[in-house]
């Protein structure tokens, strides 16, 4: 599996953000969908790869098919403890979200009863602020498995290339489809980096401006 996921979550409000918080979380989701995109694309353009290797009959290349099954192995490999990574975001995220909805509740029953909605407006954005730590706990996680696995499977690619250059049985279709295919796959290694640093990037900033908004909750 190429595609990784990621939920975008809405902050719904009781009371109007700062400007910076929505200008933040506009960040949030350019960051969001610049990933998306970015996958979307990076896995047509290998799927395309792969269907162009296995037109050129990689799996009768008695030196190549075997680096290949070595390289879908890490991969199957990362994509697993990256999954596993998502369902630890997702369960910590879930239990944030049951905590902002009985607050809100509750913020709905103070109705009428302005000191306790102002405590309620602040302990929303409390919240909120840590549904986004455990947001970018989570994305930290995935990027730190995506940095540790990056060493097997740049040594895998690399090990292809040059495996590629003493290959006298490959034709020149599969060391063409070869030679695009390592730098596809390199090329999306580190655009998904950049990606999930830049989302963490932009999720540090809401949480900063998330606290200093606090002081003005209590007005609102």
């Amino acid at each position: 599996m190429l595609f990784e996921t990621l939920e975008s979550r809405s902050l719904m409000s009781v009371s109007p953000f700062t400007t910076q918080v929505e200008i933040d979380r506009l960040d949030v989701r350019a960051a969001l969908l610049k990933f998306r995109y970015d996958a979307v694309t990076s896995t047509a353009t290998l799927v395309a790869d792969c269907s162009a290797l296995q037109t050129a009959d990689l799996k009768q290349d008695a030196t190549l098919a075997p680096l290949f099954r070595a390289l879908h192995k890490e991969v199957k490999a990362m994509r697993h403890t990256l999954d596993l990574d998502l369902l630890n975001e997702s369960s910590a995220v879930l239990k944030d979200e049951s905590v902002i909805d009985a607050e809100l509740v509750k913020y709905a029953s103070d109705n009428g009863n302005e000191a306790a909605r102002t405590a309620d407006r602040i302990q929303l954005r409390k919240d909120r602020v840590q549904l986004e730590d455990d947001e970018i706990a989570g994305l930290n996680a995935r990027l730190a498995t995506r940095e540790s696995e990056q060493t097997a499977l740049t040594a895998d690619l690399n090990a292809i290339t040059t495996a590629l250059g003493t290959d006298t049985g490959a034709s020149s279709a599969l060391k063409a489809a070869v030679t695009t295919f390592v730098t596809d796959r390199t090329a999306s290694l580190a655009l998904f980096e950049t990606d999930l640093q830049g989302i963490i990037t932009a999720r540090t900033q809401l949480v900063t401006d998330l606290n200093a908004s606090l002081s003005s909750t209590a007005s609102t």
